[in-house]
């Protein structure tokens, strides 16, 4: 006769494995949209004959497609304020970082052979005789590029409510920001892309001189979105309060 065990097995957490797995999904997809959406953006600069009104429509296509699932991040610097307003957590942020680095350099490492190297995003000449002036340029377009993210991020200083009309309103602020910037700096303010394609320019082509702007390329947006942050908190979100 067999003895009934004692010890009870206590019923499986349904809600539990369910919202895990969820969150594991969410996490999958932002990974892979992330992905494809930063290397389409990177294939679109080297494409677009480094053209803004050109780069701008990618990345406004980028929104539309890839934005709806991962949020439309595509720059590891985008990903920083909404780790900083609290948005995103931790974790989910080194679903979006690793993906667009990924990104950048299989897009780089691919297309960039074929393409048209001169016209190039980060592609100098003679790098290192307006290290200077390049630097301004990266965080002044940078300055002003995260200010209008890092509001758009935020639900009550949002200035649009669909996403068409977001991604438009960033498309259009990316282009400003580019061409008040371009005479000195062909950018897309993405050190994710910076360090895809400068690390490329070297291996293909042999262009070892291009290493001096990676600094100018990796640090510049970092400086210009630490800048565009405290005029957003300490600046701009009491006024906008103060009306």
């Amino acid at each position: 006769m067999e003895q009934q065990s004692d010890v009870e097995i206590p019923p499986q957490n349904n809600s539990y494995i369910d919202n895990s797995q969820k969150e594991k999904a969410e996490l999958i997809n932002i990974a892979l949209f992330e992905f494809m959406g930063t290397a389409l953006l990177v294939y679109g600069s080297m494409a677009s004959n480094g053209q803004s009104f050109g780069i701008s429509l990618i990345y406004f296509v980028c929104l539309i497609f890839f934005g709806r699932i991962s949020g439309g991040h595509f720059n590891p610097i985008i990903t920083l304020v909404g780790y900083i307003d609290g948005s995103i957590d931790k974790k989910k942020a080194l679903y979006f970082i690793g993906p667009q680095f990924a990104g950048a350099i299989l897009s780089a490492m691919i297309l960039l052979p074929i393409l048209n190297l001169e016209t190039a995003p980060y592609f100098q000449q003679y790098p290192g005789r307006q290290v200077f002036g390049t630097m301004i340029a990266e965080v002044a377009g940078s300055t002003i590029f995260f200010t209008f993210v890092q509001m758009q991020t935020v639900k009550d200083t949002k200035m649009t409510t669909t996403q068409v009309s977001s991604a438009i309103f960033l498309a259009a602020v990316f282009f400003v920001a580019r061409e008040f910037t371009i005479s000195m700096d062909n950018s897309l303010f993405n050190p994710a892309a910076a360090f895809a394609l400068e690390t490329f320019y070297v291996i293909y082509y042999g262009q070892w001189n291009q290493w001096i702007n990676m600094i100018t390329y990796m640090v510049g947006p970092w400086l210009g979105s630490l800048l565009a942050i405290t005029f957003y908190w300490k600046v701009y979100v009491p006024t906008y309060k103060r009306k």
